[in-house]
């Protein structure tokens, strides 16, 4: 700061000279050519003071001295990753390492919104820095830091949160640690994770009955079907879509008979919701045996219950269950035949081509797209036709759908 007050008084006296020249004598045209240049000279050195003082406060964040100071740069930081793919962090090691060190602030304010900035870069210093404030003796902080670790942390963060969420009492805490030690996909989790399906607070039950589904495995499939009948509505219908994950093959490679098993059950449910998230998740264990569960839903009085059950027997490509899903094309109720259309195009049989056809001039536009989409899958010619006035549909999407259905038929016809 010094620099701009000796430009400034260098200005000022410059110009006072100025002045005393021209006290004395007429004006002339000399006199003319002094003052336009002392001008561009005041204006060229208040330049460098606006260039030197921008640069000196945009860099010297070591200058930064109090709590609010900090707070200020560090909140200027986070606003300045809302929305910005390219983020300021990741970009500028200064920043960086400015946060770093503002988690040595006795303010805890400062420290949690330190740990907040450090969740949006990356390195082994940046997780090492967040691993020591699991031991902070603020909650808010301890909480933050646990939340970004699940972020941006690697296994070597597993290890810490587990042994942090075993004495912290802040259930918000327990609550973030659980959370990010799913996303960690750690297995060394799953014993601590199954313990919380037995704590106090109902949140933390229910996020570690999502982060076991998250994991997969065995022996948390087997603590989460242990606890299915015992537990509170709101944790049943957590536990239920963790079975679908953890025994799907695609989160765990295993071909599930004891989730399946436990779902196939809550079919019978008197909670319809609780009937609605296991026809879900049947779906998604690909168990031949559910099939003939999920068509006897497929009567079930409540209409979210039978629309689950139909997606999943789409899913499971179920044959048989194709004339029951025909019936379903003239349901009142366009979800019911949105998923009818969607369950048969996915079943491949060829006895629904003519009722998908009709289904072509359906009221409603996204029955008409899926129809499209059905009728390609399933490859019979005689589609081509019904579907090319089609093309003109009022609905933009469906003439896209029916295009690409068309494009489809006619590689299928050329092979």
């Amino acid at each position: 700061m010094k620099m701009v007050s000796y430009t400034t008084a260098g200005t000022i006296y410059f110009n006072g000279l100025i002045l005393i020249v021209f006290s004395f004598g007429s004006f002339s045209e000399a006199k003319m050519k002094v003052l336009l240049v002392s001008s561009l000279i005041s204006m060229v050195l208040s330049l460098i003071a606006v260039v030197y003082t921008s640069i000196n406060l945009l860099s010297n964040v070591s200058g930064l001295k109090t709590s609010s100071e900090k707070l200020a740069y560090i909140s200027d930081l986070l606003r300045g990753q809302e929305g910005n793919p390219v983020n300021p962090l990741k970009q500028n090691e200064k920043d960086t390492q400015f946060c770093i060190k503002a988690l040595d602030d006795e303010n805890p304010e400062v420290r949690a919104i330190a740990a907040e900035a450090l969740g949006q870069a990356r390195g082994p210093e940046v997780e090492e820095a967040l691993l020591e404030l699991l031991e902070d003796k603020n909650s808010r902080v301890r909480i933050t830091a646990a939340r970004n670790l699940g972020r941006i942390g690697t296994e070597n963060a597993a290890e810490p949160l587990i042994k942090r969420l075993a004495v912290d009492k802040a259930p918000v805490f327990r609550v973030c640690a659980i959370e990010s030690l799913g996303n960690l996909k750690d297995k060394r989790a799953i014993e601590p994770l199954i313990k919380n399906l037995d704590d106090k607070v109902p949140e933390v039950r229910l996020v570690a009955a999502r982060s076991l589904g998250i994991l997969g495995g065995d022996k948390a499939e087997e603590a989460l079907i242990a606890k299915l009948n015992k537990s509170s509505p709101e944790l049943q219908k957590q536990i239920i879509l963790s079975l679908g994950n953890s025994g799907s093959k695609k989160t765990a490679g295993l071909d599930s008979k004891k989730a399946a098993g436990a779902l196939i059950h809550k079919l019978r449910d008197k909670d319809p919701e609780l009937r609605k998230y296991a026809a879900e998740s049947l779906g998604k264990l690909e168990d031949p045996e559910s099939v003939d569960p999920l068509l006897e839903c497929l009567g079930d009085t409540n209409p979210e219950v039978r629309n689950a059950a139909a997606y999943s027997l789409g899913t499971l490509r179920a044959e048989k269950a194709t004339d029951t899903l025909l019936g379903m094309l003239t349901e009142e109720d366009s979800e019911l035949r949105i998923t009818a259309v969607y369950a048969l195009g996915n079943i491949g049989s060829r006895r629904a081509v003519d009722a998908l056809l009709k289904t072509l001039d359906d009221s409603n536009p996204w029955v008409r797209r899926y129809a499209a989409d059905a009728l390609a899958k399933i490859g019979d010619q005689k589609a081509t036709t019904p579907l090319v006035k089609n093309l003109n549909d009022p609905d933009p999407e469906v003439r896209w759908a029916t295009a690409e259905a068309l494009r489809l038929l006619d590689k299928q016809n050329s092979r």
